[in-house]
């Protein structure tokens, strides 16, 4: 298993093509207009490679923080995959056994109860919203009116950001014993960090920027205005701005509430741009590329 190997640069090589192989897979399922979690959990994979090689954090940094940096980004790099990569292909499986429910409500709400008495969705009320809205979003596929397009881009929305919820929950010990020292060496640590993406590497202490691909605008036309429940909901608990990106920065990344409000925030913003789902480069990957 991906999470079992031993050497930790090694192991997060494997776990960004994981992700990488299963959000192909869920957008199989689920569509690609809209980027699913796993999309993005391939660039945060990525970033944390580059901090378990010891390049993106700064000599001065290290000697503050600690050299174990490395060795808590790569627990927490496979803590995360080894908890949700299986929901994931959990979901994509029951519903590529029975396409079927692809279109039928009742056969998908009976998968989805299945998926939800599993005992890791049973147990996270993130988890049980999140592919409660995966499905949701998959039974809009086809329906093609305007209002059915933006419907579907935010139960996406939901379903990435509760994952997004869940898993920084799972992170959260690892993201601390990276940056110990308390809060004072944490925002200096999060000064110098950033999450390379497609469009380019965002500062984590700053608010998100109006993403390239949508020319100006903060957010797709789907969800520039939130009008389902959830994602407003979602949007309020992480103190988010439901127009526009302000205050979404994070200066404190050890904070669970700032880097969720971030997290959000970004995931809402970069959510169609189809660039998401390219693989990032890795290092002696044979066959990726």
């Amino acid at each position: 298993m991906v999470v079992s190997m031993v050497d930790p640069v090694a192991r997060n090589q494997a776990i960004t093509l994981g992700y990488h192989e299963l959000a192909v897979a869920m957008a199989s399922v689920v569509g690609r207009e809209n980027a699913n979690w796993l999309c993005f959990g391939q660039w945060a994979s990525a970033e944390a490679g580059r901090a378990i090689r010891g390049e993106s954090v700064p000599a001065i940094l290290r000697r503050v923080i600690g050299e174990d940096v490395a060795e808590a980004v790569a627990a927490g790099n496979a803590a995360v995959f080894g908890d949700v990569a299986p929901a994931f292909a959990r979901f994509v499986t029951a519903f590529t056994d029975e396409p079927l429910a692809r279109t039928d409500p009742e056969r998908a709400g009976e998968i989805v109860n299945r998926l939800r008495a599993h005992p890791q969705l049973a147990q996270s009320e993130d988890l049980r919203r999140a592919f409660g809205a995966y499905t949701d979003a998959l039974l809009l596929l086809g329906t093609p009116l305007e209002r059915s397009a933006k419907a579907r881009a935010e139960r996406m929305l939901v379903a990435n950001a509760s994952v997004g919820a869940h898993e920084q929950i799972v992170a959260e010990p690892h993201i601390r014993a990276a940056v110990p020292g308390g809060w004072i060496v944490a925002i200096a640590a999060t000064a110098h960090l950033g999450l390379r993406i497609p469009d380019g590497v965002l500062a984590l202490n700053r608010d998100v920027p109006p993403p390239r691909y949508l020319g100006g605008a903060p957010f797709p036309s789907t969800l520039m205005l939130l009008e389902d429940a959830d994602a407003v909901a979602l949007a309020e608990r992480f103190g988010q701005d439901l127009y526009s990106a302000r205050d979404s920065d994070a200066p404190d990344w050890e904070d669970y509430d700032e880097r969720m409000g971030y997290i959000f925030t970004m995931l809402r913003a970069y959510q169609q741009d189809a660039a998401i789902f390219a693989l990032p480069e890795l290092l002696d990957v044979a066959g990726a590329g």
